[in-house]
């Protein structure tokens, strides 16, 4: 496995609901991130699940407006 992969996979894995809560958004535009490779996912069984770090990764992507951030 790539060192990209293991980084991205240490802090764990969402399911859909999880990831359509943290995001406040609907389960269609989940699938939508994910079917366009917006959003990494793993399959176990017949289930996605989403590496939590790409989520929130997505969501700092596209941050807009506001104060100026810091690093």
């Amino acid at each position: 496995m790539s060192k990209f992969y293991e980084e991205i996979m240490k802090d764990g894995l969402m399911s859909i609901a999880e990831t359509c809560e943290f995001l406040s958004v609907s389960r269609s535009f989940v699938y939508q991130l994910l079917d366009t490779g917006q959003l990494p996912f793993v399959k176990l069984g017949k289930a996605r699940r989403i590496p939590k770090r790409a989520v929130t990764q997505y969501a700092a992507g596209n941050l807009q407006g506001g104060m100026e951030l810091r690093k």
